[in-house]
């Protein structure tokens, strides 16, 4: 079944069919073809199945920060973090990143392998290849790395008793593939039942939307544990839970939504979206009732639609705006082990009301955010709150994630992972260069596909 519709908007003079945003450059010139319909990029060259085994998903390793990130917080509002303390949180984060979420992104591509090699956008996503004729081949391959991964988690847990990694890495994947079981049962329930447009919200999408913050909890509360006993801070548990869980539910959903544009084309800045069930991806089209309206320019791919203001009941927003309430009562909690109901009150609306200045002020929300930033820090002044700038940190780490994300288009969700590889292989270069040889070196970045 194959659904079409098209979205709100007047058309475009063909000059103005290309998107522009202030400051920045289309990552992808845009055409148009003689009818003023936008013309698409070329496709990108396939993953190899050895490049897909050895990083399932390269455009996720963003989130793979947020680990380090909730224990450098930690640290930095006075938790003790001995060498110990810090070489044990390295190896859970190595476990944690290369082996045990990729094969939890494994076993959700095999599960979805039949609906991914009908997507619109199958060359450019990565996930695991086909084609259809290759399927028991491939899927062999990916169940037998999975569980090598998963066999080498276990391993590093037994071969270093003395840092006692059994029971957080136990705990950390029975976690992890606890909320994919959840996760994989909620989309075949949800998903690749209709190809109307937009579908409709069953109970199923909604909870998928909701159940997708839960990885964000394993990854930022494991970091946060492994520098404080949130057994002894049961409120800072709370609260930096329901922080974790709300962000990932923004995050997540405002990138499905900018997926859901590889459904759609161009027509004189009207868009136009073809789907079909077999496609299973009534998850991403549900949040299309969301997106602003107005005519848009250029290729789909290349709109970038949350720069504009959107419905605060759209899930991002609605979920952001907890995000931010419980961020700036982290913040005072990590800070101080007992706070005043009075100053946490005045903390959590604090951070309700600067969340909400800064969603309901796209074109000024950078500055929006440097004045609830300063507001942030003014109130632990006022009422002598140590280390404001430890404080601080949570909500503002949140809301510069959110300037990040609500920038993006389809072209450019992976843009920041790609840099973060580039700085990171930068000192291997030489090497490489040494083993496989000056002209073959030169060959490899001459072409133009390049090995993915």
């Amino acid at each position: 079944m194959t659904g079409r519709a098209r979205a709100r908007g007047s058309t475009v003079p063909r000059h103005a069919a290309r998107l522009r945003q202030p400051g920045r450059r289309d990552p992808v010139p845009t055409r148009v073809d003689g009818n003023g319909s936008a013309v698409p990029p070329p496709a990108a060259r396939p993953r190899s199945l050895l490049g897909y085994l050895v990083m399932p998903r390269p455009k996720d390793m963003v989130k793979g920060l947020l680990m380090p990130f909730t224990f450098a917080l930690a640290v930095s509002a006075g938790a003790d973090a001995t060498g110990r303390t810090v070489v044990r949180a390295l190896i859970v984060w190595a476990a944690l990143e290369l082996l045990v979420y990729p094969a939890r992104y494994q076993w959700n591509d095999i599960r979805g392998f039949v609906a991914d090699q009908q997507h619109p956008a199958r060359r450019d996503r990565g996930r695991l290849p086909g084609p259809m004729d290759r399927a028991r081949a491939h899927v062999t391959a990916s169940c037998a790395v999975a569980t090598a991964r998963l066999a080498v988690t276990a391993t590093l847990a037994l071969a270093l008793p003395g840092l006692r990694l059994t029971g957080v890495l136990t705990a950390v994947t029975a976690a992890v593939f606890g909320v994919a079981v959840v996760y994989e049962a909620l989309r075949a329930r949800g998903t690749g039942r209709t190809g109307a447009f937009p579908p409709p919200l069953r109970p199923a999408l909604v909870a998928l939307w909701v159940v997708v913050g839960a990885g964000y909890v394993v990854r930022g509360m494991t970091g946060l544990a492994l520098a404080v006993d949130l057994g002894r801070r049961p409120a800072l548990a709370v609260a930096a839970a329901v922080t974790l869980w709300a962000f990932g539910i923004a995050f997540v959903t405002s990138r499905w939504v900018l997926e859901s544009l590889a459904f759609a084309t161009s027509h004189h800045g009207r868009l136009t979206w073809t789907t079909r069930s077999g496609q299973a991806r009534e998850h991403l089209l549900a949040l299309v009732r969301w997106l602003p309206s107005g005519t848009v320019p250029g290729t789909p791919a290349g709109w970038a639609p949350l720069r504009r203001r959107t419905s605060p009941a759209a899930p991002w927003n609605a979920a952001l705006l907890i995000a931010g309430t419980a961020a700036a009562l982290t913040g005072a909690l990590l800070t101080t082990v007992r706070v005043p109901p009075g100053h946490a009150l005045a903390t959590a609306a604090l951070g309700a009301v600067t969340t909400a200045a800064a969603v309901s002020s796209p074109k000024r929300r950078p500055a929006v955010v440097a004045a609830g930033a300063a507001l942030h820090l003014l109130l632990p002044a006022l009422t002598a709150q140590p280390r404001p700038l430890a404080a601080l940190l949570p909500w503002l780490s949140l809301m510069a994630a959110y300037l990040t994300f609500s920038s993006r288009s389809l072209d450019t969700i992976g843009l920041l992972p790609r840099r973060l590889c580039s700085l990171a292989a930068a000192p291997l270069v030489p090497v490489v260069r040494a083993v496989i040889g000056r002209d073959t070196w030169d060959a490899l970045r001459k072409d133009p596909g390049g090995p993915r």
